[in-house]
């Protein structure tokens, strides 16, 4: 497959299922009783995560598609995105590992307030939304640059959707960490980083 080919599908792929997620999100932040996210299973959970994932494959192959069209003369590009995307990816999982499988999808096992997350209320969408951004920064491509802006808005509509789900779980100390902690990054977080820097 050519690198335009690649990147045609590419887009395509990613276009058709973002388009369509993030329509249903929307959908469900102005009409909760869709209930389409955040679902703790069946088809509505199935089909989030399907059309999330296609959008995610739809990125990595425009971006593919810009490195094979390319090649080795963009090093600079891919020796300032790829350490950004591997660390954006690294803290990405070690929210996810923070906040345990069950939380991850779903579950109402306790709402974890520390670590990442009292920098945070999302820091794994946080770290993923820069590891998209570094990605476009190896690839820098119109298409990779449109999409990875299109998965932090993405993400945005999960956290918002997310946010409803976690006040009727939690109340009052989920209410609580909202006021004291972002949705994604504010001063407050480079505040508390800091100071648990300077601790360590």
């Amino acid at each position: 497959m050519s690198p335009v080919t690649l990147e045609y599908t590419g887009i395509a792929m990613a276009g058709a299922s973002g388009l369509l997620l993030s329509a249903l999100l929307a959908a469900t932040l102005f009409r909760p009783r869709l209930a389409f996210w955040p679902a703790p299973g069946g088809w509505r959970r199935a089909l989030g995560l399907w059309l999330f994932r296609l959008y995610c494959l739809g990125l990595v192959a425009v971006a593919l598609a810009g490195v094979l069209s390319s090649g080795l003369a963009a090093w600079p590009r891919y020796a300032l995105g790829a350490p950004v995307m591997a660390l954006a990816l690294a803290l990405s999982v070690a929210s996810y590992r923070q906040l345990g499988r069950g939380n991850t999808y779903f579950g109402a096992q306790g709402l974890v307030t520390g670590g990442l997350y009292a920098l945070s209320r999302n820091p794994g969408y946080v770290a993923s939304g820069v590891a998209a951004l570094g990605l476009a920064v190896v690839a820098w491509t119109w298409a990779a640059w449109a999409l990875s802006v299109g998965l932090v808005g993405i993400y945005t509509l999960f956290a918002l959707n997310e946010e409803r789900w976690l006040l009727r779980r939690y109340g009052r100390a989920f209410r609580d960490y909202m006021r004291r902690t972002p949705r994604f990054v504010d001063g407050r977080s480079l505040a508390r980083l800091a100071e648990g820097t300077g601790r360590a």
